[in-house]
């Protein structure tokens, strides 16, 4: 009986234990690691994800004008420092660059962080060798002022495709975000590839490339509770990983394709002529990439530089159509540079470009 009582005594205590245990520890730890700048204080598992709200810009700035400029947040277990200012910003990217210059790599991410390191160029752990070499590559085949000047005829090209394209719209409705996208996309594939990859008029007829680019951009806007709970990863709950391996499976499909061609042409001894410049797989071929580096580093460049400009297309054209005077301005500075290049421009009136519905 005095047995069991003590048992029934105990037992609270027993199964507490691991419970203060692990506060002890947690406590020791803090007080071992470096001191972090101020924050609002985190909620138990959650952290600080609930006191951001749906506009988290809003209380970001909220934070900093309590905080500081350089405040701390927990989204879940992961730890961020939120930078807000000038000497914050210059702090950050330029003094202390080289040891905040690596990326958090994402969970949804095909490939693992030990591989991105040897084949990405944007999600990298660390600016190594590798990640070196690709930036170099790029920036003197794409970036340069060189590379600019002589990519100005394909933009020139796509852009007069792009205004056809829209004259033979004319009185129907169209997406100003697809045609964008297509556009952009092809001037960027055309740079690397020599090709257009998306069609203006057929989707169908680009092999599922704009489904791609627009699964793509949905999958990176879409929250992640793996990345807050990095414990949950190898669950993948939202099965995020498993249809991000399946776009880059289609994607590298399609790149393969090209990839191949362009290798058999080089064992045939086709090559780069007056009917086609080098352009930038040309380049990577030459310097010995591999498909696996080659496949990646094209996706890269064509879904970051695609989904950025084609957005800002489409905030662009909605605001000059809420603002007649600033689309009159526009088009007028427009109108100015197109006599000094000598383009044809058609002008339409702002009201035009809206269709209306009749009540």
């Amino acid at each position: 009986m005095a047995q069991t009582q003590a048992i029934n005594l105990f037992s609270p205590v027993l199964l507490l234990l691991p419970l203060l245990l692990l506060i002890v520890l947690k406590h020791f730890k803090h007080n071992s690691s470096p001191p972090l700048p101020p924050g609002p204080y985190p909620w138990p598992i959650l952290g600080n994800i609930l006191q951001l709200g749906n506009k988290p810009h809003i209380s970001l700035t909220h934070f900093s004008k309590i905080y500081g400029h350089l405040f701390s947040l927990r989204l879940g277990t992961q730890l961020v420092v939120v930078g807000s200012s000038q000497a914050a910003a210059i702090a950050i990217l330029k003094t202390h660059d080289r040891i905040l210059s690596g990326r958090h790599v994402p969970h949804m991410a095909p490939s693992k962080s030990s591989e991105l390191n040897k084949l990405s160029l944007g999600w990298v752990v660390e600016c190594n060798e590798k990640w070196k070499y690709l930036r170099t590559v790029c920036k003197s085949e794409l970036f340069s002022l060189k590379a600019l000047e002589s990519q100005a005829r394909t933009r020139e090209r796509k852009a007069k495709e792009m205004v056809g394209f829209i004259n033979k719209m004319e009185g129907k409705v169209v997406k100003i975000r697809e045609i964008a996208t297509a556009t952009v996309f092809n001037m960027l594939s055309n740079i690397l590839v020599s090709r257009d990859l998306i069609s203006l008029e057929h989707e169908s007829e680009d092999g599922g490339m704009s489904s791609v680019l627009k699964d793509i951009a949905r999958l990176a806007s879409t929250p992640n509770i793996s990345d807050f709970y990095p414990i949950l990863g190898p669950l993948d709950l939202q099965g995020l990983r498993k249809k991000t391996m399946e776009l880059h499976r289609r994607s590298f499909n399609m790149c393969e394709a090209i990839i191949q061609e362009r290798r058999e042409g080089e064992g045939k001894g086709d090559g780069p002529d007056a009917s086609r410049r080098r352009d930038f797989l040309d380049t990577l071929l030459l310097n010995g990439s591999s498909d696996d580096q080659i496949n990646t580093l094209l996706m890269e460049l064509l879904s970051a530089g695609t989904d950025t400009s084609s957005s800002t297309i489409e905030w662009t054209m909605a605001e000059l159509i809420k603002n007649p005077r600033c689309l009159q301005k526009v088009q007028e500075e427009i109108a100015d540079m197109s006599e000094s290049y000598g383009l044809t421009l058609r002008k339409e009136q702002p009201l035009l470009l809206v269709p209306t519905s009749k009540k």
